[in-house]
């Protein structure tokens, strides 16, 4: 029994050194075929493509969108998203009514703009469509007249 405690404590203490983790910035190199190369260390990370270009993202990406999601705290609107995690359409719902076009901005991880448009929430509820985009984890910056908003989503 002692050793089953031990076995399974493992895991759970590997995971809290995981988001300790420090951070130390790399380098972006676009090469002349295209491609971007984006090497650091950090605590986020994907591989993948946006806007019909490769992207090639190694070791740990460090973002600052903690930061940008934090600022959400110094406004009185509160913002629903969903679902998220989600596959082409994703909601926001507001608990005031916002009378004001919104823009509406979404970067991909490597703080690209990789959509952008702006809308009317009817009902308090805005609904953008992301078909277009790749599978992966995206910044969300919701702007009107009245507020700022971030969000993280993530498109599976």
């Amino acid at each position: 029994m002692k050793y089953l405690l031990l076995f399974l404590s493992l895991p759970f203490y590997g995971q809290i050194l995981h988001h300790q983790m420090l951070s130390s910035q790399g380098t972006t190199k676009k090469l002349s075929n295209g491609y971007i190369i984006s090497q650091t260390i950090g605590q986020q990370s994907a591989i993948g493509n946006s806007n019909k270009d490769a992207v090639v993202i190694q070791g740990f990406q460090q973002s600052l969108w903690s930061s940008h999601i934090a600022s959400n705290e110094k406004t009185e609107m509160i913002v629903l998203t969903y679902p998220n995690p989600f596959t082409d359409l994703v909601h926001f719902q507001f608990s005031n009514p916002i009378k004001d076009e919104i823009s509406i901005y979404v970067f991909d991880v490597s703080g690209r703009l990789v959509h952008q448009q702006k809308g009317q929430s009817e009902n308090a509820i805005l609904t953008i469509n992301l078909l277009k985009l790749p599978r992966s984890e995206y910044l969300v910056q919701l702007r009107s007249m009245t507020m700022t908003y971030y969000t993280k989503i993530i498109k599976i």
